[in-house]
């Protein structure tokens, strides 16, 4: 999948590879859009010093130029990783404030911000993201929707379905990776409409949600998932991200199959992948006798 910015123009300072090409290929297994992140200050030679604290980086979004503000949007979402936002207990409506005020600014800087509020789980950030599902921007509409994968609000779920029906592929199995992670059973039946979607990391990602919530109907899409043959079939799958595959499948296939599961699993303890070998015999062993 070719990286692009949706409308807007080439630019020769973005990475050749996007966080949407790497991280949600298939969003089933996210990688951690942080690691992406840091190749980009790499490439640009442009980490903050970790001197910097929380204010310093919230006041650089606010007057900034064009790159230090999305940078410190970024290094915000790092310090959070730290746990530094417990100083800061009315962090939330800054950034919320901050979020609001860039919409119409680069849109790097919602997308980080969007992480931001969902590390932050405050769930009053929700209405935010809920309206940026609106955006043009299709890599703002994801990282809303992973935001509101983190904060696993009921009252998103509505808006994530109508995502759901977006008309970009990517937008629409991250919703379905949402809707998993929300685990609200208002979702079931669209999760099971879309066992069929003509594209496959879609299938999966349905398949995924519903094994969360203990729907049995995922088991056929988890099956495939496990079919090597298949999984050689979809294209632009790469050989890592078929052995995630395969083994977020295994665990939820095991969870809903059972005894049943058995006879798949054995024969992938033969498999080729040392990893998906290792995961079907841990499954077989916690099976009941």
């Amino acid at each position: 999948m070719p990286p692009r910015e949706p409308d807007m123009p080439e630019r020769d300072d973005l990475p050749k590879e996007s966080a949407r090409t790497i991280l949600f290929q298939f969003v089933i297994f996210p990688l951690g859009i942080v690691v992406i992140a840091v190749g980009v200050f790499l490439l640009f030679g442009k980490l903050a010093s970790d001197e910097q604290s929380i204010p310093d980086y919230l006041n650089e979004i606010r007057s900034g130029s064009s790159h230090e503000r999305w940078q410190a949007a970024y290094q915000l979402s790092k310090s959070l990783k730290r746990g530094e936002a417990k100083r800061y207990p009315n962090l939330e409506q800054q950034v919320a404030s901050l979020y609001v005020s860039a919409k119409h600014d680069d849109p790097r800087i919602r997308r980080y911000l969007s992480m931001v509020l969902g590390s932050l789980g405050d769930r009053k950030a929700t209405p935010l993201l809920v309206d940026a599902l609106n955006e043009k921007d299709v890599d703002t509409r994801i990282y809303a929707l992973l935001a509101l994968a983190d904060l696993r609000d009921p009252a998103a779920v509505p808006a994530v379905m109508n995502a759901a029906h977006d008309d970009d592929k990517d937008v629409r199995k991250t919703a379905l990776y949402t809707l998993g992670s929300i685990g609200d059973r208002r979702g079931s039946e669209l999760l099971a409409t879309e066992l069929t979607d003509e594209t496959a990391d879609v299938r999966y990602n349905a398949a995924v949600a519903l094994a969360r919530m203990g729907d049995p109907r995922a088991i056929g899409v988890l099956r495939e998932m496990l079919d090597r043959s298949r999984l050689n079939n979809v294209r632009d799958m790469r050989e890592d991200q078929k052995e995630e595959a395969m083994i977020v499948a295994i665990n939820a296939y095991t969870r809903l199959a059972g005894k049943n599961a058995s006879q798949d699993l054995v024969r992938l303890t033969h498999d080729p992948n040392l990893r998906v070998a290792a995961a079907a015999k841990e499954a077989l062993a916690h099976l009941p006798r």
